[in-house]
């Protein structure tokens, strides 16, 4: 999953790091306000034996589109406002399946930092699991940014929705702090009672029960330091106070998520790695051979990634990667494990993405048996 879009208004505690350079259309622009457009479309296919998708034919990889509102206010203060939809210009069933990516309202100031309010990138990925978000076709299996609920808007860990953020750079390091409000998903369904009259099987009656879950709050910090141009370490935990509901009956099921990484960028090199642990965050489907839904645990997740950028062997940029994804299940022998080796061409100021990853799987089961199936993928994007 790569992130395009470059957040030229949090440039002051280095959020540089979320985006490769991409093309924008300025759609309006004077001293005090500007409009930008962005987005990508992009598509991939797999191939591979049981391997989801291989029909050889493309899907979307990502798709989306993005309108960034910046107004100048005085003292250096700037008024700033992101909507970023996902979309498939493929029409899977007949549907776009547009859906939410981020959507909120700000405060920016190089001096005093910035403060967003809405559904944005939380601090775990942007502090940290960003690190390790430089494959072009897979990644970000293991870091636990977007292992909870759809892209954990609701688990708060990738883009937690009703929450505000504060960021600011001190120096040679970087802070972060992030609250994430309520949120009841609970519902209730009713359970029939049936008897039997004048020899017919009929409903006699029914009970309300409940089921869901209902996030109380999140909160969330993250720390980097910038021990040169090149190297940062970071390190961010998050917290979600959170109840499961099922017959009625109410589970503690709070989420602690902790996540550790460094990124070192010497010359046309690129090295990130990250480790974590989930507890209650990475869903037991995510496992083979789990019978029962739910949260699992505890999970930990390992991913590492290096890269090289050749700048003159021919037109553009041509990359050359490998790195881990790896997920554990603390509470069985279950594990997903991926070896990823990959290769790409960026052209036109690096918005045309050609890429194809070999994904070398060594997952196993809950019993400890192998799962694993090798895979191709090739991917084409372009950043407009």
């Amino acid at each position: 999953m790569k992130i395009i879009v470059k957040f030229t208004f949090l440039s002051t505690f280095n959020l540089i790091l979320l985006a490769q350079s991409a093309s924008a259309f300025t759609l309006y622009s004077s001293p005090e306000n500007r409009l930008i457009f962005s987005g990508r479309l992009s598509a991939y296919s797999r191939f591979g034996k049981d391997t989801d998708h291989d029909d050889h034919i493309p899907h979307n990889a990502g798709s989306r589109a993005r309108v960034i509102v910046e107004h100048n206010l005085v003292d250096g203060w700037t008024a700033v406002g992101m909507s970023s939809w996902g979309f498939d210009p493929f029409f899977k069933d007949g549907d776009d399946h547009h859906f939410k990516r981020q959507q909120y309202v700000g405060l920016t100031n190089d001096r005093y930092g910035t403060l967003l309010l809405g559904k944005q990138y939380s601090l775990f990925y942007s502090m940290v699991g960003i690190f390790t978000d430089y494959f072009w076709i897979n990644g970000t299996a293991a870091q636990g940014s977007f292992n909870g609920e759809g892209d954990s808007s609701f688990d708060g860990t990738g883009r937690p929705a009703r929450s505000v953020s504060y960021r600011d750079r001190l120096g040679n390091w970087s802070i972060g702090l992030l609250y994430q409000t309520s949120r009841d998903q609970r519902y209730q369904t009713r359970i029939l009672h049936y008897g039997t009259v004048d020899g017919q099987r009929v409903v006699t009656g029914f009970d309300h029960e409940t089921f869901g879950a209902w996030r109380k709050n999140t909160i969330q910090g993250g720390i980097q330091w910038h021990a040169s141009d090149d190297l940062t370490f970071g390190a961010v935990y998050s917290h979600s106070n959170i109840e499961r509901y099922r017959n009625n009956t109410a589970h503690d099921a709070n989420i602690n998520a902790g996540l550790v990484g460094v990124s070192w960028q010497p010359g046309n090199w690129y090295f990130g790695a990250d480790a974590g642990e989930y507890r209650n965050l990475v869903s037991k489907s995510e496992f083979a051979g789990y019978s029962g839904a739910g949260p699992a645990k505890k999970a930990r997740g390992y991913e590492c990634i290096a890269q090289y950028n050749f700048k003159h062997l021919a037109p553009g940029t041509i990359q050359l990667y490998g790195g881990l994804n790896r997920l554990d299940d603390a509470n069985s022998d279950a594990r997903n494990v991926s070896y990823i080796a990959g290769a790409a061409w960026l052209l036109f100021n690096e918005n045309l993405i050609l890429a194809v990853e070999q994904d070398f799987d060594d997952s196993k089961n809950v019993d400890g048996h192998a799962v694993g199936h090798n895979n191709t993928s090739v991917l084409a994007r372009y950043n407009f």
